[in-house]
């Protein structure tokens, strides 16, 4: 490509000092035209922040993570997608696009479907360092998208792969909806008085290593939007917690979000030992809400939110 680009450069010199200015101009008026017609050329700073410009609008995107894949199809381009990871599951089309790896991704079959973007993610950007090399070096487009740990940041993710793709307009509806969504959810928490509300755990992996979302998450974000307080809240990100420490605490309600993936989780809380007088194993306050509505920083928090307000106050979010 810069071979190429260094080639038309001395091509427009010699032009210019044959006294050939139209050629020059005219290829100025064609890129004008073009970026009228679909805003391309594009340049999207990415998480790195490294300045890529993408010539035209892709064809074909491999997506790295299933928080992406997502809002690729809620940008409603899904078709364009080639490839994704063994963890993709949402949409359902997405489950029967070429896999190209899971915790290690295979740059050969990747390279093999020939797409124009890989949209990457910042949380495994050191990981597949040299992968994500090997694909610049064969002239493929690599966006890497920002690891979201908040409302804001997920904003940020969703316009970044929205301009990326050609589809800024829809990505800003779409961060719209999302606002719209979340301020309708804080309208209703108005009604829950300081002294109404409840203290919450949200348990996001299972014994024997039990991790919590303590400040600075997203969950942590819900959870205040709603009118709950988290019962992690004095710990840092995504934090890994000893039982002895969740029984202390006590808290109203116990949330897990994992029983998409493991059966029983309500029952297992339920059914600990030395869990008998905490506050909501007593009031059999445990409930499961969907992990990837939750925890995955894609377009459907909103939905996740809404999930984790009926389970603590079914009351007041009907």
């Amino acid at each position: 490509m810069k071979k190429l680009l260094l080639i038309m450069m001395t091509v427009a010199m010699v032009l210019v000092g044959c006294g050939t200015e139209a050629q020059p101009e005219k290829k100025e008026g064609e890129k004008a035209a073009q970026e009228q017609t679909t805003g391309f050329p594009v340049t999207v700073k990415d998480a790195l922040d490294e300045d890529i410009v993408i010539e035209n609008q892709p064809e074909k995107i491999i997506s790295l993570i299933p928080s992406n894949t997502e809002v690729v199809y809620a940008l409603e381009n899904g078709d364009a997608i080639v490839g994704v990871t063994d963890f993709d599951n949402y949409p359902e089309e997405a489950m029967s696009k070429e896999k190209i790896g899971g915790m290690e991704i295979n740059i050969e079959k990747m390279i093999s479907l020939k797409p124009d973007l890989v949209l990457a993610h910042e949380s495994t950007a050191d990981s597949t360092k040299a992968g994500l090399q090997q694909l610049k070096d064969a002239g493929i487009d690599v966006v890497v998208v920002n690891d979201a740990q908040s409302f804001d940041g997920v904003y940020e993710s969703i316009e970044m792969i929205g301009k990326a793709i050609g589809e800024p307009q829809k990505a800003a509806e779409l961060v719209g909806n999302m606002k719209n969504s979340f301020a309708e959810l804080k309208k209703q928490a108005e009604s829950i008085k300081p002294d109404q509300q409840k203290s919450v755990f949200v348990e996001v992996s299972p014994a024997p290593e039990i991790y919590t979302a303590g400040k600075n998450t997203f969950i942590n974000e819900m959870l205040e939007l709603i009118g709950a307080k988290n019962a992690a809240g004095d710990m840092e990100g995504w934090a890994k917690v000893d039982q002895e420490a969740i029984v202390e605490r006590n808290p109203d309600v116990v949330v897990t979000t994992y029983g998409y993936y493991t059966e029983n989780a309500v029952e297992l809380v339920l059914g600990r030992q030395g869990w008998e007088n905490v506050k909501a194993v007593k009031g059999k306050q445990v409930f499961d809400v969907h992990s990837d509505l939750v925890t995955r920083s894609g377009p459907r928090l909103a939905e996740g939110a809404e999930e984790l307000a009926k389970a603590i106050y079914p009351d007041v979010f009907k």
